[in-house]
């Protein structure tokens, strides 16, 4: 998919900000959660998101998206912790060019709470 003029635009805009030339690191996001969102609902993983809560997003830049970048966002599970009954699930997508460059590692921790038993 490409970093289109036109979407960085909308989200700039959205956060307030006037400089619209210029990719904000959080325009990730909008890139890299519908494919991890099809990648949690596999239903061999089995996570109920009536027990999912959003615990924490970071970014590890390697360089800084551009408009018109064309990428690819590959989602991996890094870890699953179960901390006093809970899961601590932590995932990351790798956003890279179409021609392999990395761009940015996602991590996003889901925190999903155990059975009440």
């Amino acid at each position: 998919m490409e970093i289109a003029p036109e979407a960085v635009s909308a989200f700039t805009r959205s956060l307030g900000l006037a400089d619209t030339s210029s990719v904000p690191p959080t325009f990730l996001v909008s890139l890299t959660l519908p494919d991890f969102g099809r990648f949690v609902r596999d239903p061999e993983l089995g996570l109920d998101f009536a027990k999912v809560l959003h615990r924490e997003q970071t970014f590890r830049f390697h360089r800084q998206p551009r408009v018109g970048d064309v990428v690819t966002c590959t989602p991996r599970i890094e870890s699953i912790k179960t901390v006093a009954g809970n899961d601590l699930l932590t995932a990351v997508t790798r956003v890279a060019t179409s021609e392999g460059e990395p761009i940015a590692d996602v991590t996003m921790v889901l925190f999903v709470g155990g059975d009440e038993s």
